[in-house]
């Protein structure tokens, strides 16, 4: 019957309306199933047009049932207390969940994250790195590298620093790179991914590189990966301990590749962008000689920049080799003169000048030698057309081989000798080009008319005196002996 049915959760959808299921028209001719009554489980009595009435408890207590079930039916739930305490745990439940996966989207393990150091202690220190919470990295990370641990601390609170998400959760671990409690096969794997750095010390050398312990697991660090400069003796590297990175993983980690290089070339790098960031035009800079070349002196700036002085950028007077001026591995301060592609490594060129910061004598010869002067010099240079003679400590003048004599002259060396100290005289000054122009013939010219100006000038000079200056002259004047 119905009522069996929606026991074991069949519904009966009665035809018509759903009243018709409670209240049947006597008058009907249909056959009525009656609820059965207290104690009767079976359905009682057939008559065609009537029906027997059930009483008033069980058909309230059916008619009860059968709203509530045709109320599931429709989707309107009747509304249960322990229902709702039931809907509120779960949202809440969802609202955590949500937040922890929302922390953890923000970082994970093998993150690179940048920060600011807020607190040191003697253990541990805390950095802000802009996460929901501080992160935690050991104190013995921020001292000096090789010393165990012990070294001086290397910053302070305030600083910026870089770090690896070691560890999320309630507690963020940081480190700035693998210590040797973590390392094995699966978390090496992971620093190769990540590029975590991690810490190896030299067990054994041969001619092709090192071999490096990194906490029981082998690895291979190739000669040309251990230094950023060919290194030709590997043995001076044994028992000592460096940062690495991992640049090859194979065969679940029996085969492991490191590089020292790649880490150094990367601080370089950062290293170079300080440098940068200060090179303009006018700029005086502190490096040190690399090499001489025939045209010039190359200047390490730092961070792996190389500048170039020129060799008319020594100094102000002329120079055949830079090694007459400067040697290899001396320190200078330079100025910065040109710069043309700066970050570009292979196009950058940095221009530099030494004689930018020195004084500049053409600044004082103006007075000095002006043309028409006749002055002493020495020749230090002879050319095919003409020679030099240096008038003053880096100032030089050229005397062109037509101005050497009177007569014609193949070559200066007829007239002149190198060391020798002759007459010249100035026939023009170009400070803006730094040029003097000298004269050997006619120097006998110009001092005859120098001679001659000074003469009269003095005369000039005499009459100009006042007549009473000379008593002898004036007692001969008044005696009419003189004029």
């Amino acid at each position: 019957n119905r009522k069996e049915k929606q026991i074991e959760g069949e519904v009966v959808q009665p035809d018509g309306d759903a009243g018709s299921s409670i209240e049947a028209d006597a008058s009907a001719p249909s056959e009525v199933v009656d609820a059965p009554t207290s104690g009767a489980r079976a359905a009682v009595g057939e008559a065609p047009g009537e029906s027997v009435d059930p009483p008033d408890e069980e058909l309230g207590g059916d008619s009860s049932s059968s709203a509530e079930n045709l109320a599931d039916d429709t989707g309107k739930t009747a509304t249960d207390p322990k229902g709702e305490v039931q809907e509120s745990e779960d949202f809440a439940r969802m609202i955590d969940e949500s937040k922890v996966e929302d922390h953890s989207r923000d970082i994970k393990v093998g993150d690179k994250v940048s920060g600011v150091l807020i607190k040191i202690g003697t253990d541990s220190s805390f950095v802000d790195f802009g996460g929901r919470s501080e992160g935690v990295i050991k104190t013995s990370e921020l001292r000096d590298e090789g010393q165990g641990g012990k070294g001086e601390i290397r910053f302070s609170e305030g600083d910026p620093i870089e770090a690896f998400v070691m560890e999320e959760g309630q507690e963020i671990v940081l480190s700035r790179f693998l210590r040797q409690e973590d390392r094995n096969a699966d978390f090496l794997y992971q620093a190769y991914k990540s590029g975590i750095p991690v810490e190896g010390k030299i067990n054994a050398t041969n001619q092709w590189g090192l071999g490096v312990d990194i906490q029981g697991v082998r690895a291979f660090c190739p000669i040309s990966q251990i230094e950023t400069t060919f290194v030709d003796d590997t043995e001076a590297y044994r028992d000592q301990t460096f940062s690495f990175k991992i640049t090859e993983f194979r065969n679940q980690g029996r085969n492991i590749v490191v590089s020292r290089r790649a880490l150094l070339e990367a601080e370089k790098d950062k290293e170079a962008d300080e440098v940068r960031s200060g090179i303009k035009v006018g700029a005086e800079l502190a490096g040190k000689i690399t090499r001489l070349e025939p045209f010039g002196a190359f200047v390490d700036l730092g961070g792996g920049i190389e500048g170039l002085i020129h060799v008319s950028e020594l100094i102000h007077q002329r120079v055949e080799h830079p090694q007459e001026v400067v040697r290899q591995g001396q320190d200078v301060k330079a100025a910065v003169i040109r710069v043309k592609n700066l970050g570009n490594k292979r196009k950058e060129r940095i221009s530099l000048s030494l004689k930018a910061l020195l004084k500049d004598p053409w600044e004082e010869l103006s007075e000095q030698f002006r043309p028409g002067t006749v002055t002493k010099g020495k020749v230090d240079a002879l050319e095919d057309f003409g020679a030099f003679v240096e008038l003053a400590p880096n100032v030089r003048g050229m005397v062109h081989v037509s101005e050497m004599a009177d007569k014609r002259v193949e070559h200066p060396r007829e007239v002149v000798s190198v060391g020798e100290e002759v007459q010249v005289a100035v026939l023009e000054l170009d400070r803006r080009r730094k040029r003097l122009r000298l004269s050997i013939k006619q120097v006998e010219t110009l001092e005859d008319a120098s001679n001659l100006k000074e003469f009269q000038r003095r005369q000039q000079k005499e009459k100009d005196e006042p007549s009473g200056g000379n008593a002898l002259i004036d007692a001969l004047k008044r005696a009419q002996l003189v004029d």
